[in-house]
């Protein structure tokens, strides 16, 4: 090996991190513009929430009761995911045992997706015809317990959300394409967009007394009426799924939340509020893209009422030792307080301070409680 060679092997071992933070950085860039108008807040009560983190590989999610077909846990990219892999698959979250059921007018539902197929890619098989028919679907049922596949008649819940592998997403009478993103080319009258293809893509699901919104990524794909009903669990159901033929999808970052209207609420009263819409990278400061309804919000509240002042308090569950969980909230808080000030808030109004595990307001040996208590605060200064 020539010394000139060395030479040429070591600048690309010092560029490659370098190029890698620039794609990262650049990413987060595109990501923040396309969120900068993303209005969905989360509800503020936690009723399930599943990252699959602590499960074992090829087995069914513990959380879950799989009504049917073929559901377990997988890897990608060396991360916990639950799979709908063959046989028209269905399954109920574990609704926690302080929210066994949909109880409330209003509330939130959100998770990640990715399609992924036999030795081709999400465009080929689009363009091998395989993404016609294939679709997640979110059916609405009036206890989680009855297996029947066929949903029950509770007003206009007897219809499911349908999102289609190429992005059209339907709701009663209601329809529309998910048009956001690079488009790359039109098949079968269908614009794919490079937002679907081979990524996750963050669903978003705000339910009320009188609409159904539905986001996918930064874009309201659906604003649908509601007239009546009232359902009790949703069940994720899978159309077109096939282990030999493909194509499968994979789910993560399960959440329901009760409430969707303000985080704020409890301002007046308790001086404090939790904006469970702001969520990070699993073990890292990554403030995720979804996170900007909330950001937006808070930034609106602020603007609205300038005396207002926080301290931004970082929170974690029990799992990880004690330095890391002190050290990752800080990081946490640290972070919000950034994109805040990015954002247009003056930083005199805020300070930032990780507590790590040490204020939990749920039971750190549950898994709805360790939910409860990763958060982000904010408590009012006087």
């Amino acid at each position: 090996m020539t010394k000139y060679t060395t030479t040429m092997i070591k600048m690309k071992k010092l560029l490659l991190p370098i190029l890698a933070m620039a794609i990262n950085i650049a990413t987060a860039q595109v990501n923040e513009k396309a969120y900068a108008k993303f209005d969905f807040v989360p509800g503020d009560k936690v009723m399930f929430d599943d990252n699959f983190q602590n499960e074992k590989s090829d087995e069914i999610p513990s959380h879950w009761l799989v009504n049917t077909g073929l559901v377990e846990v997988s890897k990608i990219n060396n991360e916990n995911v639950m799979g709908f892999l063959d046989a028209e698959p269905s399954a109920f979250p574990r609704l926690n045992s302080k929210y066994k059921k949909l109880s409330v007018n209003r509330y939130t539902i959100e998770f990640d997706y990715l399609w992924r197929f036999n030795n081709e890619t999400f465009l080929e098989a689009a363009r091998n015809g395989k993404l016609k028919f294939p679709s997640i679907q979110v059916k609405f049922q009036t206890d989680q317990q009855e297996l029947s596949r066929n949903v029950p008649t509770i007003g206009d819940y007897a219809k499911p959300i349908i999102i289609g592998a190429l992005g059209k997403t339907t709701f009663k009478g209601f329809e529309s394409n998910y048009k956001a993103g690079k488009l790359l080319e039109s098949i079968d009258e269908v614009q794919v967009s490079e937002d679907l293809c081979d990524k996750w893509v963050h669903v978003s699901i705000a339910i009320t007394e009188k609409s159904i919104k539905v986001y996918l990524n930064s874009e309201r794909v659906l604003n649908a009426q509601i007239a009546s009903g009232k359902p009790e669990t949703i069940m994720l159901y899978a159309y077109g799924v096939s282990k030999e033929y493909g194509p499968q999808v994979f789910f993560k970052n399960v959440k329901i939340a009760e409430d969707g209207a303000e985080p704020y609420k409890t301002l007046a009263t308790d001086g404090k509020f939790i904006a469970r819409g702001i969520n990070f990278d699993v073990n890292k400061a990554t403030i995720k893209p979804e996170s900007m309804g909330t950001l937006n919000s808070i930034v609106a509240l602020m603007k609205e009422q300038t005396n207002l002042k926080f301290e931004i308090g970082g929170h974690t569950d029990s799992d990880g030792d004690d330095a890391s969980n002190l050290q990752l909230s800080q990081e946490r808080a640290d972070a919000v307080k950034t994109k805040l000030v990015a954002l247009g808030v003056d930083a005199s109004r805020f300070t930032a301070k990780g507590y790590g595990e040490t204020k939990p307001i749920g039971d750190n040996k549950t898994f709805e409680g360790k939910a409860e208590n990763r958060r982000v605060e904010f408590v009012t200064i006087k």
